[in-house]
């Protein structure tokens, strides 16, 4: 049977609230008393629990992470960022997978605040009403990642999926192409849906370009679906120069179906993904993409809770890690 803080007060001769002072290092313990309490934890091998340890600080040394999958690999590679920082400061982490489910978010939401942790990172991709009420009302530190937060009191960390868009498409455009479709993310992602989209619709528009419906598909983050879309836009009739996909995986998805239909790539149709995923140099031809660094969002999200459970001024609303385009094998200049 495991020790309990009673028992060292009775094998130091103490009181319970002195060993509990010795152990979240109180300083109004006398020396002697603490010296004696630190012999016997270390003749007994006492540990105290975490939630004993909570209960006297009012702090659980947890942290609670809620993402969607840990498939997908921004989000695997985010987490190696939020762990390396978490490390660093003493903390330990409870991880839930929503599975992209808006009722999943808010349950763990409230099981994390039930488990007392000091504070969440969030991926969601829109924050609603119910978050916001549950965060609010336990006044639970939160960092909102992979999207952009307007709410104050929660802040957020992603990148510029608009510039990044925007920049991937000029580069298209810049390579000749003119007739560029684009497999779009859902629409009910605000940032990797929408703002991707809206990136690609001003670059073209900057250069007078008038795009059509069937132009435009929309995909999961999965290879499947963009391999689904993909087909889409080509059954439609329309005969692009150049694909712009709102992620690794959908262009991935898309690269496939072409090849299977016999298009050669970059020389029929050039390819532009997003996310620069570790695939992206292992395919063939190797597929050009938007760079980004998921590790130093994970790292900077933390960063930023950290400075919200301690109460310090934060920055920025909103933090933006820098992208950079990488172009590689799957884009070539288009000559008509």
């Amino acid at each position: 049977m495991s020790l309990t803080i009673n028992d060292i007060a009775r094998l130091a001769g103490v009181s319970k609230a002195t060993v509990s002072r010795v152990i979240n290092n109180g300083k109004t313990v006398d020396p002697k008393l603490r010296d004696n309490v630190l012999s016997v934890i270390e003749q007994v091998n006492y540990r105290p629990s975490a939630l004993a340890r909570g209960l006297v600080k009012n702090e659980s040394n947890l942290i609670g992470i809620i993402v969607p999958e840990i498939a997908n690999i921004v989000f695997g590679v985010m987490l190696e960022g939020v762990s390396k920082v978490a490390e660093i400061y003493g903390y330990d982490i409870m991880l839930s997978l929503t599975e992209k489910s808006t009722k999943k978010e808010i349950h763990y939401l409230n099981l994390h605040r039930d488990k007392q942790v000091d504070g969440i990172i969030l991926s969601s991709r829109s924050l609603k009403k119910e978050h916001i009420e549950i965060i609010e009302r336990f006044e639970i530190p939160c960092v909102l990642i992979g999207q952009k937060s307007s709410v104050p009191g929660i802040p957020s960390v992603h990148l510029d999926n608009f510039s990044a868009s925007y920049e991937a498409v000029k580069t298209l455009i810049r390579f000749g192409h003119r007739k560029i479709a684009m497999i779009r993310a859902p629409l009910d992602d605000g940032e990797s849906g929408d703002e991707r989209f809206r990136g690609y619709a001003t670059a073209l528009a900057d250069e007078g370009i008038q795009f059509e419906d069937d132009w435009i598909s929309v995909s999961d983050f999965s290879a499947a679906e963009g391999y689904v879309a993909m087909k889409q836009i080509i059954e439609s009739g329309f005969q692009p120069t150049a694909l712009f996909a709102a992620s690794d995986k959908i262009a991935l998805g898309a690269m496939n179906y072409l090849q299977d239909q016999g298009y050669m790539i970059p020389r029929d149709i050039s390819i532009f993904g997003f996310d620069d995923m570790d695939v992206t140099e292992l395919v063939r031809p190797k597929l050009s993409t938007v760079h980004y660094s998921s590790i130093e969002m994970g790292m900077t999200a933390f960063r930023n809770l950290i400075k919200l459970i301690k109460k310090e001024e934060i920055p920025a609303q909103h933090t933006n890690v820098p992208h950079q385009i990488i172009l590689r094998d799957s884009v070539v200049r288009h000559v008509s």
